[in-house]
């Protein structure tokens, strides 16, 4: 299931740096590129961190509880340090980066609900 959703992720954002060619040429390949490569780490760190939760369950469920909420924040730290620097450092165009990232993540979230039947 979890390469199942990063193959999924990898051709929107192919789509969106398809798209990004188009409407802004070389400068947003560029910012589609980093912002569907953001998406796709951020997804990688989560299923990690879920390998790494599962084997600490089997010994305490507060230990994976922890896991679990001090991944959110890395992953949320990541991500928002992540985008600064590629808007900020890099100076990547904001609207390819940002619609390739959130695509990609928006992707992630209905491939999950929709395997959990919700």
């Amino acid at each position: 299931m979890r390469s199942a959703i990063l193959m999924f992720q990898a051709g929107l954002v192919l789509i969106g740096v398809g798209l990004a060619a188009y409407a802004k040429g070389q400068h947003g390949i560029e910012a589609a590129l980093y912002g569907g490569a953001v998406a796709l780490a951020n997804t990688l760190m989560l299923v990690r961190r879920i390998e790494r939760v599962e084997a600490a369950v089997s010994v305490s469920a507060q230990r994976g509880m922890a896991q679990l909420y001090l991944s959110a924040v890395l992953r949320f730290v990541f991500v928002l340090a992540a985008l600064a620097i590629g808007l900020g450092w890099f100076k990547l165009a904001p609207l390819p980066l940002i619609g390739t990232f959130v695509g990609a993540q928006a992707a992630y979230i209905l491939i999950s609900m929709r395997a959990n039947g919700r």
